[in-house]
């Protein structure tokens, strides 16, 4: 019989990820229940690992001799570091499409609260003034334009809900899907800037890394209108947020929606946590029970298709990197 391959699984996962591992008679599993410290000795002889959250730099991994694949929980991965275990020819696994509409709903859930004064009339009600229901300004989606920096999978399903909400849609990247856009029926340009000063609403969809880390910033801001909403349900750190916590307290903006901080859990003095007119969440856009149990499902799956060798096309995020 061949040897078993050890399989980390970094932290808590869905019952039905587990079962998809557990039912294999030629894997090892490991469960470290996001013990850190048990990570540096278990990678070790480890084949695979499964990750949520938690880090990965070289440091860690270069203790793995044996490791074969890492599989992501999800499809970020600005926790793992892709460089070295692409110099490695180690894959990196990523969750396509497994929290996809748990983070569009989530979008426009944020776009809506904002634009409907939604916890500010519910506090309102609450506080007995009833009576003041028109104090407060609301508008409609229908009509107004949202523009979508990234065009990505996230990016092209936020453009569709956008589309049935009646909006206008303009969408941005450096590489355009003008086929998908040409489908939806939307706006294309490469250039999101010139874009900005017609927007009523700004949505990122973009990876962190070093070319979208701060792209949207005092300048970008400076040329949105005041009555502008923005939202990041993308990655900490491709919004300013000194910059963007300055532009809604002064009223340049008239509202921030983020699902994602700089620093995770954001430090206590962080300038979001005390504006007015935002909506923050902690990072739990994917987290929906139906988003959790396919990130878990798929990733599992991933880890047994690399076993299997039939892990192939885009669920490799390095694959162009690999030798």
């Amino acid at each position: 019989m061949s040897e078993l391959k050890k399989v980390i699984v970094t932290e808590k996962l869905h019952p039905d990820g587990m079962a998809l591992l557990d039912c294999r008679n030629d894997i090892d599993v490991h469960y470290l229940e996001g013990d850190g410290v048990l990570l540096t000795t278990a990678i070790e002889d480890a084949h695979a690992v499964l990750v949520r959250t938690m880090s990965l730099p070289e440091s860690m991994l270069n203790r793995a001799q044996n490791l074969e694949v890492v599989s992501r929980h999800g499809v970020g991965c600005d926790n793992i570091d892709l460089g070295y275990l692409s110099a490695q020819n180690i894959p990196v696994a990523i969750a396509v499409d497994s929290n996809t509409t748990s983070v569009i709903e989530h979008v426009l859930m944020m776009m809506l609260v904002l634009n409907k004064r939604a916890m500010e009339y519910n506090q309102l009600t609450r506080d007995g003034g009833f009576s003041q229901r028109g104090s407060l300004p609301t508008s409609e989606l229908a009509g107004k334009h949202v523009l979508i920096v990234g065009f990505g999978r996230i990016g092209k399903r936020v453009a569709g809900l956008c589309k049935a909400f009646d909006m206008r849609v303009t969408v941005a990247d450096i590489m355009l899907d003008f086929k998908a856009a040409s489908r939806l029926g939307v706006e294309t340009v490469t250039d999101f800037h010139a874009e900005l000063a017609g927007a009523d609403y700004l949505t990122v969809h973009v990876p962190l890394d070093n070319s979208t880390r701060g792209m949207i910033s005092h300048a970008e801001l400076a040329e949105l209108p005041g009555h502008s909403i923005v939202i990041n349900c993308a990655r900490g750190g491709v919004i300013d947020e000194k910059a963007i916590a300055q532009a809604v307290r002064n009223g340049g903006i008239a509202g921030f929606g983020s699902d994602v901080f700089t620093t995770e859990p954001p430090d206590a003095d962080n300038p979001l946590l005390n504006l007015p007119n935002t909506i923050l969440t902690p990072h739990n856009a994917a987290g929906t029970a139906e988003g959790m149990r396919r990130m878990a499902m798929y990733s599992a799956q991933n880890i047994l298709d690399h076993i299997d060798g039939k892990l192939t096309g885009e669920r490799i995020i390095n694959s162009d990197d690999l030798r």
